[in-house]
């Protein structure tokens, strides 16, 4: 007889995996973290891990896919808002995104140097995959609904939403580039101006793409992008500290 798998049980166990899993990335950092640490966390033997993962990059790909969930669950209801006006909704929307990356700063963080290394490639065309998968969709609802309203200009708001999330993934793509360089303090990294303005460079993309008015989307300033180098300086600090020592 087969055996009755309990779908609530086993997303609450696999979860825990990948709750200690984030702890210990944020701790000790994922080149420093092993499977057995995740085991003496939870206290769990290696068949119990290996039913939920087969290895710790199988750990983060499901991490990682957690957190386009979890951001496609935080903007849905911006599009499903019925009072909303598109611009509203399409300024809401980034507005949002800003938001909920800034209060998991740390794990982005932690996790950037790992997605962007050179080795990671392929995993991040996946990552690419599943954001427009999850958000390209909410999109053209809003750009679908500006054109109705007169807003937006794009004679074609169903092929909209990838191509914005396109200019998006560009744009993350370049600052986390920028960032990382900036934070090794590589002398090829751009200085604060130069990144503002490629941040602002991607905006005003956007804007023209859709027709909407100039400067209706975020730009961020230096200020802003100073705390994420300071932040992703600090990390690398913290990670390099033997254990122990902390």
């Amino acid at each position: 007889m087969a055996r009755t798998v309990n779908l609530a049980e086993h997303a609450a166990r696999r979860g825990a995996i990948l709750d200690a899993a984030q702890r210990l990335i944020l701790s000790k950092g994922y080149e420093r973290l092993t499977i057995q640490d995740i085991l003496d966390e939870l206290q769990i033997s290696k068949g119990a891990f290996y039913h939920y993962f087969d290895s710790k990059p199988a750990v983060i790909e499901a991490l990682t896919q957690r957190l386009v969930d979890a951001s496609v669950e935080a903007l849905a209801p911006i599009v499903q808002d019925g009072e909303l006006a598109a611009l509203d909704k399409l300024q809401r929307f980034f507005g949002e995104v800003i938001r909920w990356k800034s209060e998991r700063q740390n794990l982005f963080v932690a996790m950037l140097p790992l997605w962007y290394a050179p080795e990671n490639i392929v995993f991040r065309q996946e990552l690419d995959r599943a954001v427009a998968k999850g958000l390209a969709p909410l999109l053209a609802v809003i750009v679908g609904q500006g054109v109705a309203e007169g807003r937006f200009a794009t004679a074609y708001p169903e092929h909209a939403g990838p191509i914005v999330i396109a200019l998006v993934q560009a744009l993350q793509d370049a600052m986390a580039q920028q960032l990382l360089a900036a934070a090794r303090r590589s002398p090829e990294a751009p200085s604060l101006k130069q990144m503002v303005a490629a941040y602002g460079a991607h905006i005003e993309a956007i804007e023209r793409y859709l027709g909407a008015p100039v400067g209706a989307l975020y730009r961020a300033d230096s200020r802003t992008i100073s705390s994420w180098i300071s932040a992703l300086r600090q990390d690398q600090t913290d990670k390099s500290v033997p254990e122990g020592t902390q």
